[in-house]
């Protein structure tokens, strides 16, 4: 199918896979003295952060007027926060895929609060970016704390050029 002929859904599914495939291997054989460090006090920690990224879905899901798969937060191994960030970002996917066209993906939502004019569309883009900007961040506080560790960035780089190619199309 050629770029003409795909979809704003196609686009964002497209966009969304790209930069939440580099979190797969965030976690990935991380001990949890790593996990649960803190860089310096007040500060965000590899764990912390990926909690903060399913809190931050959370709240995009619920601002589109859809209630999370995921409400449970707490410290835990990185199986249990990965296992979290994988569920969301699931149902957020699914809930791109699930819209019948372009117009519904692009629709006024009204909030779990009441509030309208989130669009799915959009949201998922800026869950993306989100998701892209704390890879940065968590990339470099791993390989901080282990310089073997195999960052992915041919991954992250996939990602970037798949969207300026998609904003650029």
């Amino acid at each position: 199918m050629s770029d003409r002929n795909r979809t704003r859904i196609d686009h964002t599914v497209e966009i969304f896979e790209a930069a939440r495939r580099p979190l797969d291997s965030v976690l990935d054989g991380i001990g949890q003295a790593d996990l649960d460090w803190q860089p310096a006090p007040g500060m965000r920690g590899i764990g912390k952060i990926c909690r903060h990224m399913y809190r931050v879905d959370i709240w995009f899901l619920k601002r589109l007027g859809i209630t999370p798969v995921v409400t449970h937060d707490a410290p835990g191994s990185a199986e249990e926060i990965a296992g979290r960030m994988r569920r969301i970002q699931e149902q957020i996917l699914a809930e791109v895929q699930g819209c019948e066209n372009d117009s519904e993906l692009m629709a006024p939502r009204t909030s779990l609060d009441g509030e309208t004019g989130a669009r799915l569309g959009s949201d998922a883009i800026h869950i993306a970016q989100h998701y892209l900007y704390h890879l940065a961040q968590i990339t470099y506080l791993r390989r901080i704390r282990d310089r073997d560790w195999a960052a992915p960035l041919d991954d992250w780089e996939r990602a970037s050029h798949l969207i300026g190619d998609r904003v650029l199309a």
